[in-house]
């Protein structure tokens, strides 16, 4: 749907106040190595994103560290990211961001690509020509990824109560199943 796109939708599309693609921003594992001492990749090495993908990277991760270290909060708005994302982000140095993540290929995604409903929102009354409904959607749009909750993905465990048998109360010497 987004390639057959008119240049009027895509300029109402760009208006969401959330950026549309992802940097992998609530997934800790992959960037663990924020925080490492680990040595990293050579910035001026061989090993590079390919054309505009990279720059793509390079400016998104540019705009964001900059908004996080004035305003986490900020940041967090537009990257659907958590506070201690930002707050990680915030605390690095630039060069250092882009040389840990200089050759990452596999950065950069589309906002929740596989979440039906939220890009039926972006791409039906999110280019809407009026206006109040077109933000609306978008508003809509972004309070899903902000209250996306990581932990629901997750398979919930049966708690370790559900798989004792039934206390028994003793009285005076005798067992009374409750």
């Amino acid at each position: 749907m987004i390639r057959g796109l008119t240049e009027l939708q895509i300029e109402r599309l760009a208006t969401t106040p959330f950026l549309l693609l992802s940097l992998r921003e609530r997934d800790p594992d992959y960037w663990s190595f924020l925080g490492s001492d680990a040595p990293s990749a050579d910035l001026l090495g061989t090993k590079r994103p390919a054309g505009e993908c990279g720059q793509l990277a390079a400016a998104s991760l540019g705009f964001l560290w900059q908004l996080a270290r004035r305003n986490p909060y900020a940041a967090r708005l537009v990257s659907g990211a958590t506070l201690n994302w930002c707050e990680q982000l915030a605390d690095c140095t630039l060069f250092r961001i882009l040389q840990r993540t200089a050759g990452r290929s596999d950065m950069l995604r589309p906002r929740r690509a596989a979440d039906v409903e939220f890009w039926g929102k972006l791409l039906g009354p999110g280019l809407c020509s009026e206006q109040q409904v077109r933000g609306a959607a978008q508003l809509s749009a972004l309070q899903s990824i902000l209250t996306e909750d990581p932990a629901a993905r997750h398979r919930s465990l049966r708690a370790a109560a559900c798989r004792t048998p039934m206390p028994s109360r003793f009285v005076a010497g005798k067992s009374e199943a409750r």
